[in-house]
């Protein structure tokens, strides 16, 4: 862990703190995780999906997709500093830089985020709506992913939402545009349920991992109550070590592990009331 991983052609350095970063999310995650699943009123459980089955009645398949990789991706990878924003706050974390701001895609993001278009289209995706964090990497991976429903002109719609964002606050990669800025880069995505120009969300502290449970517990559970039974929700790191390792219930220790970039899981999601005598 955080060894050196040299450049072929020897200009530039890698080093792997990827695995330490989630580790240490993991660790405190699980820290506040037990406690509040003990608030919630639904059970979610999950599982990987068969594409020979069929849906049963009350669930959902969910494509879960974290981005491509970013340039605050690129840039971690090349610093010689890990993030310690949530230990010894050194104040080298190189997710500190203002240049990071809401970052794009890198070349590579764009290839990975290509594939996955190759892979949606040949497996021929039909979701019935495409949700994305409103960072611009989730946005840019979401709209090429499965650029096959634009090139279509289907009917599926693209929605921004606040709730798959990224664990918001301090890392300068973390804080969304001006809403106007956005939404004229990315005219194909309806932003209706993000209401303030700046970004509200972000201060200069870290979302607490209460905050941010709670936050994807309740987009969770309000895909519950749309009727789509088919959904993409394209989203980030964090946020789906989350999901997977606390808000789902998922016996399959594979399939709860950290998301590379550019991957996505086809997920089957079950929701249930722990009062309901039939569980």
């Amino acid at each position: 862990m955080g060894a050196k991983m040299g450049k072929c052609c020897g200009t530039a350095e890698y080093y792997n703190h990827e695995e330490q970063e989630k580790e240490t999310h993991l660790r405190f995650l699980k820290a506040v995780g037990a406690a509040k699943q003990g608030e919630w009123t639904f059970r979610m459980k999950a599982k990987r999906y068969v594409p020979s089955e069929t849906l049963a009645r009350g669930t959902k398949l969910i494509y879960f997709v974290r981005h491509g990789q970013g340039f605050h991706n690129l840039a971690a990878a090349e610093s010689k500093f890990r993030c310690d924003c949530r230990e010894e706050k050194s104040g080298n974390c190189p997710y500190l830089d203002p240049a990071l701001t809401d970052p794009r895609l890198t070349p590579l993001g764009v290839k990975q985020a290509n594939k996955l278009a190759r892979i949606s289209k040949d497996l021929r995706l039909q979701p019935e709506i495409v949700y994305v964090s409103p960072l611009c990497r989730a946005i840019q991976t979401g709209l090429i992913g499965f650029k096959h429903l634009v090139e279509e002109k289907s009917s599926v719609t693209f929605v921004a939402v606040t709730g798959a964002r990224e664990q918001s606050g301090l890392h300068m990669c973390d804080k969304r545009r001006d809403l106007s800025d956005i939404k004229s880069e990315f005219p194909q995505v309806k932003f209706d349920r993000i209401k303030d120009e700046k970004d509200t969300l972000f201060t200069s502290e870290r979302e607490s991992d209460e905050d941010l449970l709670e936050r994807a517990y309740t987009f969770m559970v309000d895909l519950k109550k749309r009727p789509e039974d088919v959904i993409v929700v394209c989203s980030h790191s964090t946020w789906l070590l989350a999901v997977f390792q606390c808000v789902l219930d998922i016996d399959s220790r594979d399939f709860k592990q950290w998301f590379r970039t550019g991957e996505m899981r086809a997920t089957v999601v079950q929701w249930e009331q722990p009062e309901d005598e039939s569980i």
